[in-house]
């Protein structure tokens, strides 16, 4: 998969991936624990938890595209380094918070470091066309990892240093990123040898819609499944790893060899209406399972498609991204990805207030049904299937 690239190339890939993931691994660390650890922060509620979990992901939608167009006018890397401070002060805010508020602050002057969008645009700069989609790859895995990373590591920890330790970790991870971005090229190479197109014909709203829901979905799911572990099966949070280690091990042991012969026969656009419709029906059944069993291979399914989507949208996103304001445009879809992120703690905590778990999770499992058919309309016969 690699073999294509030359070692620029692949420097870039792996130190953007890097970059990345140390990112979103201090942000979905919070994710499996929040809900419970946070109980005893005064002025708790769910659906101030909820806004709390998912508020970087509003703060990320509004600034992605202005990021992305000041790397535009300003240049990539200050961008960023700009970006992951902020980050850092976030974390470090909400690790002090004495206050649902502040942690409300904390986590929203985290979702200020936009730098997905910018992230992407600098690897699109320093490749070449023909490899575009090969390092968007790797740097889609390496987020899909660093998911998989957070679920197995985020109880152990919580249970040693506490949410507050949590928070100063990430911004611990903050600041290795910014010492990544450091080591990262200055310039990129002649541009004969990178602009060698400018974007495919097609419209990114369908991925952008899908990245909203893809997140939204798995918020959601973090805001109701750790008080349903503890208050319907018993499970205390200490013992929540075993629900999501094996989950996640499974799901990563799949995910790769599928990504792989996708790859290999150019067939990424036409398991996105799959992956989505097993989300929903996911989601669904996890509503109605009744043992720890049931969901542990109910989430195995789940993430199994979150990872697969994860992983494969942001390639074929780059594919249609021309040369021209490529910042900007890659801030479109990293903006309804955290926008996403925002909807599916928000709402997701005011059904579980008025609701409960059932019908929150019926509902995002009935709305990730819908858009796998939706997109298996929207997207074009040439798009579906492509010659290998």
């Amino acid at each position: 998969m690699f073999g294509q690239l030359n070692s620029r190339e692949l420097r870039t890939g792996v130190t953007l991936a890097s970059v990345i993931s140390f990112r979103m691994l201090g942000l979905f660390m919070i994710l499996p624990v929040f809900m419970l650890l946070a109980e005893n922060i005064p002025g708790y509620t769910h659906a101030r938890a909820g806004i709390a979990i998912g508020i970087y992901g509003l703060t990320q939608a509004v600034l992605q595209q202005p990021f992305g167009k000041l790397s535009d006018r300003f240049g990539r890397r200050p961008v960023m380094l700009t970006g992951l401070a902020l980050f850092v002060c976030g974390g470090a805010i909400a690790a002090l918070a004495n206050s649902m508020t502040f942690l409300i602050l904390g986590r929203a002057l985290q979702g200020c470091g936009a730098i997905a969008g910018v992230a992407l645009a600098f690897a699109a700069d320093h490749t070449r066309a023909a490899n575009r989609s090969v390092v968007m790859a790797i740097i889609g895995m390496a987020i899909g990892a660093s998911f998989l990373l957070s679920m197995m590591i985020s109880v152990p920890l919580s249970t040693l240093m506490g949410l507050s330790g949590l928070f100063w970790l990430t911004s611990v991870l903050g600041v290795v990123g910014m010492v990544l971005v450091v080591s990262l090229p200055s310039q990129p190479p002649e541009k004969t040898d990178i602009l060698q197109d400018d974007g495919q014909p097609g419209s990114v709203m369908p991925y952008a819609v899908s990245v909203f829901l893809l997140h939204a979905a798995m918020t959601l799911l973090f805001v109701v499944l750790p008080g349903m572990l503890v208050k319907q099966f018993g499970f205390e949070l200490q013992y929540h790893w075993r629900i999501y280690v094996p989950s996640m091990l499974g799901s990563a042991l799949l995910v790769f060899p599928m990504l792989r012969r996708m790859s290999a026969y150019q067939k990424e656009h036409s398991v996105l209406p799959l992956a989505f419709l097993i989300l929903g029906v996911s989601l669904g059944l996890l509503s109605l399972s009744s043992s720890v069993i049931a969901v542990v291979f109910v989430s195995l399914a789940f993430f199994l498609a979150f990872n697969l989507l994860e992983a494969t949208m942001p390639s074929l996103v780059s594919q249609l991204a021309g040369t021209t304001g490529r910042g900007r445009k890659m801030g479109l879809y990293t903006s309804f990805q955290f926008l996403g992120a925002f909807a599916g703690g928000a709402i997701g905590g005011w059904l579980l207030g008025h609701s409960g778990p059932v019908v929150t999770l019926s509902i995002a499992g009935l709305v990730c049904s819908v858009w796998a058919v939706a997109l298996k309309l929207s997207l074009k016969p040439s798009e579906i299937e492509k010659p290998a």
